[in-house]
């Protein structure tokens, strides 16, 4: 591009040479609005106060906005400012993120852009660019956000009746025969008063009507926490549903977490996946109640992505296309792989801390053999299992009525394209 300040050193010696008035003139007036412009578009910049006001959190499907004012605090307006908004594929709807608006002075301006939250993840909106300049093109100048505004977009949750799934499965409460603690909603009758007991405890009317002290009594109850474990192993997902599945697999996990808080509950949460914030696998989620604790987990399913296990000498994963391992013995040239994250050998170790009585919930992309004598295991130590299978499995009826007989439930949920064809 020509550069207007050579331009003018040269008009500047033509004038000297030749000594004629009118090239001083032109020499003055085009001088002098180069360095206004230069000036007004520098402090054009300098004076612009920039803020953004968007949700810090949504949830897949919704549609968000980002105001962006523009206050000017200086006296000049600022003819034209063209704006570029950085907005990740996932989160773009029909608008335009170019624009060019004008500000006058001492003036605030808004722009607003709209954001569709397709899928869940975690974004960084930004930074914006801004670019302005003067009415005749001798100056511009440019700023860009220093900070971007990051956006959790938590997964959709589902009702167990959406899911296809029985909505009355016991997650996370059930009686108990051994008299752990007393549960004072829940009286069984009065029995008389004996030394040691609490005075809150006296049944007052019946006690005047028997003429003897009576104690309320209690059924015993417990209230038992449920564990979500999601199963984001890539080699157990078929290669063709490797996106489908898992995303399935993380509504499911969002769905039933949320079921049992709604029931005021303890939950808490384990899985093979990867935090992409650490690129090591997600820590674990102790059992607790409460909506807070909930949105902890559903943050972590915000931005949970599968991880794929490799071998010491970086061999990669061959996948069986969704078959069992045990159905691809025999087959000439084929070695399978058996990763070190699989549910079956992974599970054991994270699981040997619960209780008895306590509820286990596992999302899975199918059940294979391996993973139902592990399940069977936690069966026989008094824990309630529920396995969920997220993606289509040829044989999942015949390792149905395998699981049922070891004690252990399990269903196979529909997928998403299907909840509108739900007759409710």
């Amino acid at each position: 591009m020509f550069d207007l300040f050579f331009l003018l050193l040269f008009l500047f010696g033509f004038a000297v040479f030749l000594r004629m008035d009118w090239i001083y003139y032109v020499f003055y007036v085009v001088g002098g609005v180069w360095l206004i412009s230069h000036w007004w578009t520098r402090r054009s910049l300098r004076n612009l106060k920039v803020s953004r006001r968007a949700p810090a959190k949504a949830f897949a499907g919704e549609t968000i906005r980002s105001d962006v004012s523009f206050q000017n605090r200086s006296r000049l307006p600022i003819p034209w400012l063209r704006l570029q908004e950085n907005i990740p594929i996932d989160l773009r709807a029909v608008d335009e993120y170019s624009t060019v608006i004008s500000i006058g002075g001492r003036s605030l301006t808004n722009r607003r852009f709209s954001l569709h939250c397709h899928r869940r993840g975690y974004y960084e909106i930004g930074p914006l660019n801004l670019q302005t300049g003067d009415l005749f093109g001798f100056a511009e100048s440019s700023w860009q956000e220093t900070k971007s505004h990051l956006l959790t977009v938590y997964p959709k949750v589902y009702s167990l009746a959406e899911l296809g799934l029985p909505s009355l499965l016991p997650f996370g409460d059930m009686r108990s025969p051994h008299r752990l603690f007393q549960d004072p909603t829940r009286m069984a009758g009065v029995r008389p008063y004996a030394s040691g007991d609490s005075m809150r405890h006296i049944h007052w009317r019946a006690s005047a009507r028997e003429d003897a002290l009576l104690v309320k009594k209690f059924q015993p109850s417990m209230a038992l926490s449920t564990t979500v474990v999601l199963d984001l192993d890539r080699s157990a997902f078929p290669y063709r549903e490797e996106y489908s599945g898992s995303e399935w697999a993380v509504v499911l996990a969002a769905s039933v977490a949320s079921h049992v808080a709604e029931q005021r509950q303890e939950v808490g949460f384990l899985s093979n996946g990867e935090d992409p914030r650490s690129g090591a696998e997600v820590l674990e989620v102790p059992s607790r109640n409460g909506r807070g604790h909930l949105m902890g987990i559903l943050e972590i399913l915000a931005r949970i992505q599968l991880r794929d296990a490799r071998n010491a000498e970086g061999e990669t994963n061959r996948r069986n296309g969704g078959r069992d391992a045990e159905a691809a013995e025999g087959e000439p040239g084929r070695e399978d792989w058996i990763s070190p994250i699989a549910l079956s050998t992974w599970l054991p170790a994270r699981t040997a801390h619960l209780s008895w009585g306590s509820t286990l919930v596992v999302v899975t992309p199918r059940l294979t053999e391996g993973l139902v004598w592990v399940l069977h295991g936690l069966y026989r130590r008094g824990i309630n299992v529920f396995a969920l299978a997220c993606t289509l499995q040829p044989q999942f009826k015949r390792m149905q009525e395998q699981a049922e007989a070891l004690g252990i439930v399990s269903h196979q949920t529909i997928w998403e394209s299907d909840l509108m064809k739900l007759q409710r």
